[in-house]
């Protein structure tokens, strides 16, 4: 009787032993994020500078109960010429294929350099044909993240309109949302990557109350962005859920 009590005994300890380490595992569960992009990933006209991608994290790490480790690459003024030379970099090419999530909000600086950065008149010729341009080095941005990593779910940003103060903003918006469009089309070219949009967001809301200059949010204008990309990350990466 003795010998099964202890040989009961041992049969506990090592469970008791087993679900501990497992316990511990879960716990230590980490997502990475990468997110690569320009002044509005970096998070120019917020004072703290967290910008958007903060308030994911913080929503993620709520939902979620784990940490989340954000690698922000983003650099103000970067086009995505430049972020296609950024992605020869050996070490963010790393990142990308160690990420969970990937998220992508560039073309901002595209469309105004595209523009000259004169949105009146607005040189809608020009403009179309930076808009190829783009279109072509967003495919190919894309495609270099899918080939270091084939699984993560990438989130590529739409543009907004902040040029409400030019008399032609009707006209404007028309042509961001061309843009949007070619955004989308490109990311439909690859599996489990998504359009978010953006667009919407701003419109018909005072400016003073969501920027922080002509171009850039303030933390109430990043935190619409943040709340609806959250959204979409969420449902995406339910999967990690403890």
């Amino acid at each position: 009787m003795k010998n099964y009590v202890f040989l009961f005994c041992i049969i506990l300890v090592l469970f008791g032993t087993y679900t501990g380490i497992h316990g511990s595992s879960a716990s230590t569960k980490v997502i990475n994020l990468v997110a690569l992009g320009d002044s509005i990933t970096h998070g120019i006209g917020d004072p703290a500078k967290k910008g958007y991608i903060e308030g994911v994290k913080v929503k993620l790490e709520e939902v979620h109960k784990t940490s989340i480790k954000v690698r922000n690459y983003a650099v103000p003024r970067y086009s995505t010429d430049k972020v296609l030379k950024q992605m020869q970099d050996k070490n963010i090419t790393k990142q990308i294929k160690k990420a969970n999530c990937i998220i992508l909000y560039i073309g901002t600086n595209d469309f105004r350099k595209s523009a000259n950065h004169q949105f009146y008149p607005l040189n809608v010729k020009q403009v179309n044909e930076g808009k190829v341009t783009f279109t072509t080095n967003l495919y190919r941005i894309l495609e270099n993240i899918r080939k270091g990593n084939s699984a993560a779910p990438i989130f590529v940003l739409g543009l907004y309109q902040p040029y409400i103060e030019y008399s032609n903003r009707q006209e404007i918006l028309s042509v961001i949302k061309e843009w949007n469009d070619e955004i989308i089309k490109v990311a439909g070219n690859f599996d489990q990557t998504y359009f978010v949009a953006t667009l919407d967001l701003f419109q018909n809301k005072p400016k003073s109350n969501y920027f922080s200059d002509s171009l850039h949010p303030n933390p109430a204008g990043y935190q619409l962005i943040s709340n609806r990309l959250s959204e979409k990350v969420l449902k995406e990466l339910s999967f990690y859920k403890q």
